[in-house]
């Protein structure tokens, strides 16, 4: 949290970020570390719907077809309990989770798919450390999409490798779903 400049770094459990008189509405938990996150800008809450749209849309087709047995739901801003580490509570901008993912006030663990629209506001170390918690805690794919530059690195579980995506987002995991950049940046 800023303070005159200042960073001050906050430590606390899930129950003590639960207990937060404002509750969990624009901070995450890192990790034990009170994460403060300014208000979304506009632009980058419509990239956000403009992403949830055509992605929801997707799967929904593909639950149709039933060919949507690995896929859960589609949200925006859900927020995630990493339960195999409890001082971890993160909300991605667009997620997809696992069929019956388990949780009643939140998610309990990682989703299948985390898609994180980057802002100016996010800092490298903390995207990193997020998307480090997702894979390791049962995330299949982690994108990182970049609005300004329009592309995306695409982080796999079990994979050494990180892809950069300038086109579009697609997945193994999401067949025959195409969504390109220019359609929600």
């Amino acid at each position: 949290m800023g303070v005159m400049g200042t960073v001050v770094s906050t430590t606390m459990t899930f129950e003590e970020f639960e207990r937060l008189p404002d509750g969990p509405e624009d901070l995450e938990l890192l990790e034990g570390e009170l994460i403060e996150m300014p208000p979304p800008q506009r632009s980058h809450m419509e990239s956000t719907h403009r992403l949830y749209k055509p992605l929801d849309a997707g799967v929904e087709g593909l639950r149709q077809a039933k060919q949507a047995d690995g896929l859960g739901v589609v949200y925006i801003e859900m927020g995630y309990l990493l339960t195999s580490d409890p001082r971890s509570w993160l909300r991605p901008d667009v997620s997809i989770t696992y069929p019956n993912q388990p949780g009643d006030q939140y998610c309990e663990g990682a989703p299948l798919m985390v898609f994180e629209v980057v802002s100016a506001e996010d800092r490298a170390d903390e995207l990193d450390r997020k998307l480090r918690l997702f894979l390791r805690h049962g995330a299949q794919e982690v994108w990182l999409i970049y609005p300004k530059t329009r592309h995306a690195y695409v982080h796999k579980a079990g994979a050494d490798t990180v892809v950069r995506e300038e086109r579009a987002i697609h997945s193994d995991l999401l067949p025959g779903i195409e969504i390109p950049f220019d359609q929600f940046l």
